[in-house]
């Protein structure tokens, strides 16, 4: 589980503007409910091939962004204890890890497409000190060793390596120093009562910081001129000063946490400076820092409470305390570089917001001519507002404006949503009916008089002079806005997704990850080649060339960057269907309504973090068994049944923007969906070559490097191979040889095992003769014993028939002069009939059921997974066209019953499932509960009500013509000593619920003893 922490605060910087005052830290905290062995994170590195790496008191923990993986002393033989002491990596960037008690480990690949994990070293084949680089020269580690030996009642616990040579080591009151050039560690400095922390910056030197803002820095066991203390504004922190401060070695520099702040110390003229990191910060008992710059993350450990990872947010909201820019919002209108209004307010980048004296809701439009005046629709009146006086007044009573658009010297366009007038020196008229009864939603000007219609029908181009359509797309469908670029046009619908119009062609673009681009509130171009678009299911981001090159066939996908509450914004709704729908400020800051308030961001500043790191194998199985691939691939035997592979690929970003897919080269050349857990499972193959391809979807050429492709090849069955076939030719030779030689000999034997045989065929065709004889007699008294069916059905229906005939008849005469009591004798004699002819029908279907002999049902132990999946393969197909999804939950056990009658009951529940659930889900699942089996049919359907469960529980078959298949449902039930139960919720969809003995196979017999045991 995730926990999204979204902490709020102001800056209080001089010079700059109120909106830039604002500042957001998104704060996301894993512990062990969401994925950790246990809270106390000790160190954080990130290995070369860009996972993450935790150490913890529990093990050595590795994260790519999604899942985490521990490992122990379970996954490591020979480890001694998974307390993990720290993290430090080589001058080669390879990761080392220090557990307690002296073992190493190493963070390597297996192979060509294994993920790197831990390996175990043997003792002293590297030195991992507690911050730095690891020691791996021989020379230095015999030192190191030799030192370490001889210590006595003073060790020096912690080791500092500014590199492969330089090693310093260190108590609570000295500091020692060893090179290659010495032969031991000698000591260079006594801090006694000094309290220092100590830290190495960025690999060049060991810092040593003290209370006062005290600094000493030693290179090559000398202390270094000129880094005293430490410039900027930590230089000013209280806590920093009095001694009550953090220090911790990061690769990119020193980074001291005081207070809620924490600084970056950096190298900058010559001397040490620092700048703030983070402000606002309340991370308990910090134990270590590591910042990714391409990430824009700062990954923070706790000692108590599991890792922190923390991010600027790029999203914030208008500098304003009032609740009406706090709720759902619609059009804006900008009415300087740095103002906007929107409902009633004046909000500036710079300035407090202003309330404004208009009442316009949430109005569909706003219209600024850029002389200090606002129009706008209240009370039915188009009005117009001074904005510096705060004086409005009336100018035309109007209804419903949808758009209005300056035409210069005076003159404006007014679209209603039932036509269009002009605006003339303050005056309204030339009113005209939109020639087509079609709502109009949106309108966007092409040039003077020529408008894009955005209709309840269809896209409009029209002609105010004329008053005329002269073109029209997209009819059956309600557009929600449109764009013209040049020669392309850009539609959105309503629910169907958005259009490209190009060279009087339409092109319809991939609906985007979840189907969120359905609705697309805005075409916003961002002068850099993309587009912005805003929906209801987030913001995404997309490169206009890559639109084009879809539609015309160039390219089969589209990556669409998507920004959600993930990022920072605070919600993943945006609003649309209002003119204008987005608002460019100065210095590019866009201004976008939403569900919660105005969202105010830097489009043009704000860098997409694509997934750009390889993608890896963590477990390759072959029917369940762990397997290792060899230099060229996988080589599977003819006889596997499944091939399970566990990819994954670092990536700390939105989740959304990792869309892994797969495709199995030499199959077909779909593409398939990586399940969110990662895992690619692939059924038996037919003998050949293949190559399992793993890639990004949609990514961009460079971000998608990193795709995996791995080799499998399926073994052919032995007697499918050239040397069997070569094999058989030499046989069939050596036994036609010896055949020849001994015919000559045996023509006699031959000729009377001839005869012989021609007497055993006729002997064998006389027994066939007299078989079909007897199967004649079996067909013709079965087609007597069917003619004696037919004739009694006709002669027992004859009669009720009659009777219903002749009341009937009655009726229809009489019905006129018939008294209520008559009338309601001949309806009780009518319904009379109609029981009758019906308990007839009962009767005769139930007799038939029990003439039936030798009837029996089959027993075998099977597994309940394979049932499932036989059923899954039936109805792939068909929930296609319910646009439903068949969930099958995997399952290991088995089930002793008859496999063909519980498979007709499921059939037939799935089937129901399928024909009242559309776009929705299905589940099939299975458990064992109380010794028995327990089979779920679970949908998101229409549900049931309480009078349709108990008309399917019920076994009376004269309750109604309906209700057959739950008839033999409960009979097929009976036959295997079944149960069946219903849960059910109307609107939210039905649980069918099928409880079976979980017993050994034995024989069971029916209800009433009609039903024979099976074998």
């Amino acid at each position: 589980m995730r926990v999204l922490l979204v902490a709020l605060i102001a800056l209080a910087l001089r010079g700059l503007p109120a909106a830039a005052q604002q500042a957001r830290l998104i704060t996301t905290q894993y512990n062990t409910d969401n994925g950790l062995p246990q809270n106390s994170v000790k160190d954080i590195a990130f290995d070369e091939w860009g996972y993450c790496w935790l150490a913890t008191e529990m093990g050595l923990v590795r994260y790519d962004g999604q899942h985490f993986v521990t490992y122990d002393t379970s996954q490591l033989p020979g480890l001694k204890s998974a307390r993990v002491e720290g993290l430090t990596a080589d001058a080669r960037g390879t990761l080392y890890a220090r557990l307690y008690g002296g073992q190493i480990i190493k963070i390597a690949v297996s192979g060509k497409y294994a993920a790197p994990a831990p390996v175990l070293l043997p003792e002293w084949s590297v030195h991992v000190g507690a911050q730095g680089v690891a020691v791996s020269n021989k020379t230095m580690l015999r030192k190191l060793a030799a030192f370490y030996n001889q210590l006595g009642q003073n060790p020096f616990l912690f080791s500092s390596s500014v590199s492969d040579r330089e090693i310093y080591l260190r108590n609570e009151r000295s500091l020692m120093y060893l090179s290659a050039g010495l032969a031991a560690p000698v000591k260079i400095r006594d801090y006694t009562g000094r309290k220092p922390q100590y830290a190495v910056f960025a690999r060049q030197f060991l810092a040593c910081i003290m209370p006062g803002n005290r600094v000493e820095a030693w290179k090559n066991g000398r202390l270094l001129p000129g880094y005293a203390s430490i410039r900027g504004p930590l230089a000013s922190d209280a806590r920093f000063i009095s001694g009550d401060f953090q220090l911790y070695s990061s690769a990119d520099g020193l980074y001291v946490y005081a207070g809620t702040s924490l600084y970056k110390v950096l190298l900058r003229n010559g001397q040490l400076d620092s700048e703030i990191a983070l402000q606002g910060l309340r991370v308990p008992f910090l134990s270590a820092v590591a910042y990714q710059s391409g990430q824009g993350m700062f990954y923070l450990g706790s000692s108590s409470d599991g890792l922190f990872v923390v991010q600027k947010n790029p999203f914030f909201t208008p500098p304003s305390l009032s609740p009406a820019l706090e709720q759902s919002l619609y059009a804006q209108a900008k009415v300087a570089d740095d103002q906007l209004v929107v409902k009633n307010m004046l909000v500036s980048v710079s300035r407090p917001a202003r309330k404004l004296p208009i009442d316009v809701g949430l109005g569909p439009w706003l219209f600024a001519g850029g002389d200090g005046q606002l129009y706008y629709e209240q009370g039915y009146q188009l009005r117009k507002l001074d904005i510096a006086k705060a004086t409005s007044s009336a100018i035309a009573p109007v209804y419903k404006v949808m758009h209005m658009d300056d035409d210069g010297e005076g003159r404006f366009y007014i679209a209603t949503d039932r036509g269009f007038a002009m605006l003339v020196n303050g005056k309204l008229g030339g009113f005209k009916a939109f020639p087509e009864r079609a709502g109009i939603l949106f309108v966007r000007k092409l040039r003077s008089g020529h408008f894009l219609v955005c209709t309840e029908k269809g896209l409009k181009w029209y002609d105010y002079q004329l008053n005329r359509i002269y073109k029209s797309v997209l009819d059956s469908m309600q557009i929600r806005t449109v764009y013209a670029d040049a020669d392309k046009i850009w539609i959105s619908t309503y629910g169907q997704g958005f259009y490209l119009f190009q060279n009087n062609k339409l092109y319809r673009m991939p609906l985007g990850p979840r189907q969120a681009l359905k609705i697309v509130h805005s075409f916003i171009e961002d002068g850099l080649g993309f587009f912005w678009l805003p929906t209801n299911n987030g913001l995404f981001k997309v490169r206009k060339g890559e639109l084009t090159t879809f539609a015309v066939g160039k390219s089969d996908a589209v990556n669409f960057f998507r920004f959600d509450r993930t990022d920072g914004l605070p919600t993943n709704e945006f609003n649309g269907g209002c003119d204008p729908s987005y608002v460019w400020l100065k210095d590019s800051l866009l201004s976008l309504p939403s569900m919660k308030g105005l969202v105010w961001f830097y489009p043009n500043k704000l860098k997409p973090y694509y997934p750009a790191r390889g993608i890896f194998a963590d477990s390759l199985a072959v029917s369940g068994r762990l397997v290792q691939p060899q230099e060229k691939g996988l080589i599977l035997p003819p006889d596997f049944k499944r091939l399970s592979v566990q990819v994954s690929s670092p990536y700390f970003g939105n989740p959304a923007n990792l869309d892994l897919e797969y495709q199995v080269a030499g199959l077909d050349a779909d593409w398939r969906k990586v399940e969110k857990n990662g895992q690619v499972m692939i059924n038996s193959l037919p003998a050949g070559y293949y190559k399992l391809v793993v890639r990004r979807n949609g990514a961009p050429a460079a971000d998608n490097a990193g795709g995996f492709e791995l080799s499998v090849e399926v073994q052919p069955w032995f007697y499918n191979t050239w040397w069997f076939y070569a094999l058989c030719i030499c046989v069939s030779i050596c036994m036609g040889y010896m055949l020849f030689k001994r015919r000559l000999v045996k023509l006699e034997t031959e000729a009377q095992q001839l005869e012989k045989v021609i007497s055993e065929r006729t002997e064998e065709l006389k027994n066939a003769v007299d078989d079909l004889a007897r199967s004649e007699m079996a067909l013709l008294e079965s087609n007597r014993f069917k003619d004696h069916v037919i004739t009694m059905v006709l002669h027992d229906m004859r009669s009720p028939l009659r009777f219903i005939s002749l009341i009937s008849g009655n009726l229809l005469k009489n019905h006129t002069r018939l008294t209520p009591s008559d009338l309601d004798a001949y309806l009780s004699d009518l319904h009379l009939g109609t029981q009758n002819l019906l308990g007839f029908t009962e009767q005769f279907f139930m007799w038939i059921g029990t003439q039936q002999e030798g009837f029996k049902i089959s027993k075998m132990s099977f597994a309940i997974n394979s049932l499932f999946e036989e059923i899954a393969s039936l109805y792939k197909e068909l929930f296609k066209f319910n646009r439903n999804t068949l969930h099958i939950v995997p399952t290991d056990l088995e089930c002793v019953s008859d496999y063909q009658i519980l498979s007709v009951v499921i059939r037939n529940l799935i089937d129901n499932a399928n024909k009242n659930t559309s776009d929705g889900e299905i589940t099939l699942s299975c458990a064992e509960r109380n010794g028995r089996i327990q089979i779920l049919i679970s949908d998101t359907g229409q549900g049931l009500t309480r009078e349709q469960i108990t008309q399917f529980m019920s076994r009376d078959r004269l309750a109604g013509n309906r209700g057959t298949g739950s008839l033999l449902i409960h009979t097929m039930l009976d036959y295997i000593h079944g149960a069946i139960s219903i849960v059910s919720e109307p609107g939210k969809g039905s649980t069918f619920t099928i409880s079976l003995q979980n017993l050994r196979q034995s024989d069971t017999a029916a209800p009433g003893g009609s039903i024979q045991g099976g074998s």
